[in-house]
């Protein structure tokens, strides 16, 4: 074989080489960068809208049946019903409003939860009607008996409220179900970045053989710093299945708020059951409680409704809120850190391009150096 044949085929292999590196490095980026932002989108999706939405339920829920749970007390101490039900009953309506206006714009179930939003706040205008005029009637001397009918009827509908809360809320956990498992974080997606990864890595090695035989030099440091570069993309993109994990750490977080918050409506139902109960066996008495009856109590102390994680005045149960609380921060960060790229998708493109520019440097000079050189 002549020279000339042999300068020949050697230069149409390290241009091969050139060529399938250049191509494997760009087929590398497009999986490396397509996995990572895939994840890193389903994770964002997660942490701005189902994880809150998920807590904005709850939080609504809780915040209804404290609400409730205060207006039965105010009406059966027959306090303050000038005043209305009472600051503690505003108070957490106002908070209930607040927490549904959050699981609104953070609502991850599309238009099915929109709809059942839409349906929660046309109930709550009725609910508030009802608790006013259960307030009307009780704060009339001989009302008591109509504002025991009023107060049962919202009593009735908040159930339906809470219900379609429900429904709202498992919309939302299976959207976050379908976060953890989708496409971009189950395990095939693995293969979507590692195998080019892998060609790539092995097309380096043997362009470095390659050279090695052809030109007797034990190493081309080019190519072993564009090997670094194909490391640390494929380092970068492991990222995601970091990712991955804690998403559906924070999904098992959810489930444990959610029984922690299970628990504590649970309480709350039944003490409420007990003084709605009580009030509607009083509401036929002989002697119904004046309009400006004093609170019962202290001078000047009034009955407020149990705050979150606080006992209910003689019922001896205490409201596991801090738990429900504690277990929902805890999703949060999670979910926050799953969401956090870290500027991945950057260091991406930089060692892609990185890789590439040390390819051409690594090869330019042999394929020169065979152009003009008979062997």
């Amino acid at each position: 074989m002549s020279g000339a044949a042999l300068t020949s085929t050697t230069r149409r292999t390290l241009l091969r080489l050139l060529w399938a590196l250049l191509a494997a490095n760009a087929v590398a980026l497009a999986g490396c960068l397509t996995v990572f932002l895939g994840v890193h989108r389903t994770t964002d999706d997660a942490y701005d809208r189902s994880v809150p939405a998920i807590l904005a339920v709850y939080d609504t829920q809780v915040a209804l049946r404290e609400a409730h749970g205060a207006a039965v007390a105010s009406f059966a101490a027959c306090t303050r019903l000038l005043a209305g039900p009472g600051e503690d009953y505003q108070n957490q309506i106002a908070r209930a409003g607040q927490h549904l206006a959050e699981a609104a714009e953070d609502n991850a179930a599309g238009d099915d939860g929109s709809r059942d939003i839409q349906v929660v706040e046309a109930s709550l205008v009725t609910y508030t009607g009802l608790i006013e005029r259960a307030h009307a009637h009780f704060a009339q001397a001989d009302g008591r008996a109509l504002g025991a009918a009023a107060l049962r009827d919202a009593s009735s509908l908040l159930e339906e409220i809470l219900d379609r809360l429900d429904l709202l809320r498992g919309k939302q956990v299976a959207a976050l179900d379908r976060q953890v498992d989708g496409t971009w974080t189950g395990p095939a997606t693995i293969l979507l970045w590692l195998l080019p990864v892998l060609v790539l890595s092995g097309l380096l090695v043997a362009t470095q053989l390659f050279l090695r035989r052809r030109f007797r030099r034990v190493l081309n440091a080019p190519l072993l710093l564009a090997t670094l570069a194909v490391v640390a993309m494929g380092g970068t993109t492991a990222m995601s299945l970091r990712s991955t994990d804690q998403l559906a750490d924070a999904r098992a977080e959810m489930n444990r708020a959610a029984e922690a918050r299970a628990a504590q409506l649970t309480s709350l139902v039944g003490r409420d059951a007990e003084r709605l109960a009580a009030l509607l066996s009083a509401a036929y008495a002989p002697s119904p409680c004046p309009a400006t009856a004093t609170p019962v109590g202290p001078p000047g102390a009034a009955p407020s409704a149990p705050g979150d994680g606080e006992a209910a005045p003689g019922d001896g149960v205490a409201l596991p809120a801090g738990n429900a609380w504690k277990h929902g921060q805890e999703a949060t960060r999670l979910a926050a850190g799953a969401a956090n790229s870290h500027g991945g998708e950057i260091v991406l493109l930089a060692a892609s391009l990185l890789a590439a520019a040390l390819v051409v440097f690594g090869l330019l000079p042999r394929l020169e150096e065979y152009r003009y050189r008979q062997r």
